[in-house]
């Protein structure tokens, strides 16, 4: 999850976002635990098969 957010961020510099997709019910439940689809530029969409 950290390096998650920490690509998140080093994206965000370049005005860019991470769009996560397709997490595993128990990746979908851990990313929301920790408030990672709070961040900023961040996008979530738990239904499709990869990150992309």
């Amino acid at each position: 999850m950290l390096d998650l957010a920490l690509l998140s961020r080093r994206l965000r510099r370049h005005g860019r976002l991470l769009f996560l997709r397709g997490a595993p019910p128990q990746i979908h439940s851990l990313i929301l635990l920790v408030g990672l689809h709070r961040l900023p530029g961040v996008r979530f969409d738990g239904a499709a098969p990869a990150i992309a």
